[in-house]
């Protein structure tokens, strides 16, 4: 809303450029580079009062969640752009010509008429990679226990699923098993898009 023409131009095809990077590149870029660099980083003086610094190891909680919501950000970006702009001028107008500032503008008219769509933008976006495989299963770490730091190596349900249906009998305990952890995640992701159609009617009445 505040951006230039050149800068909107400049800045909208490199974030939507993110969208087509194969997962399995933002595994590889996870493992080979950012691991090493947050390994890195973790062992800088001044950071070590954030819990779980300094690091052990580059595969963990965390590598896997910014690569992740690298992996959001186009998916959100789009259709929060999308509900901006469908606000209609007439509102922008008419707050402009009552005095207020440009900024002000944005956040007392135009995204409150949006915010519905902003919501369904980062909702979806969680929905985006709430069922990512490759890239947790990469760089997550792979290790089976309850973490106690958001550093520590973890696994994750659809990591489990896809490393372990090869390997299993079908009809067996393990088998069965993994079916359940997929009707869990399965429920999980119905329970979130029920969440925000109910959160979306409600902001959109309001």
């Amino acid at each position: 809303r505040i951006a230039t023409p050149i800068e909107q131009n400049i800045v909208k095809p490199i974030i939507e450029f993110i969208q087509a990077i194969p997962s399995i590149v933002l595994a590889f870029f996870g493992v080979v580079v950012l691991g090493k660099y947050l390994v890195e980083w973790s062992n800088l003086p001044f950071l070590s009062w954030i819990p779980g610094f300094p690091m052990d190891q580059g595969l963990n909680m965390l590598n896997a969640g910014i690569l992740l919501g690298f992996m959001a950000i186009p998916t959100m970006f789009t259709l929060a752009e999308d509900a901006l702009n469908n606000v209609p001028k007439s509102y922008t107008e008419a707050s402009l010509a009552l005095g207020a500032s440009k900024l002000h503008t944005v956040f007392k008219v135009v995204v409150p008429c949006a915010i519905s769509g902003i919501i369904a933008a980062i909702l979806l976006g969680f929905g985006r990679i709430i069922g990512e495989t490759m890239v947790v299963l990469l760089v997550a770490g792979g290790r089976i226990a309850l973490p106690e730091t958001w550093t520590d190596p973890v696994h994750t349900m659809t990591g489990i699923i896809a490393q372990e249906t090869g390997e299993v009998t079908a009809g067996s305990i393990h088998f069965r098993a993994l079916f359940m952890v997929g009707l869990v995640l399965f429920t999980i992701s119905l329970v979130l898009n029920a969440l925000a159609q109910n959160v979306v009617k409600k902001f959109s009445h309001h």
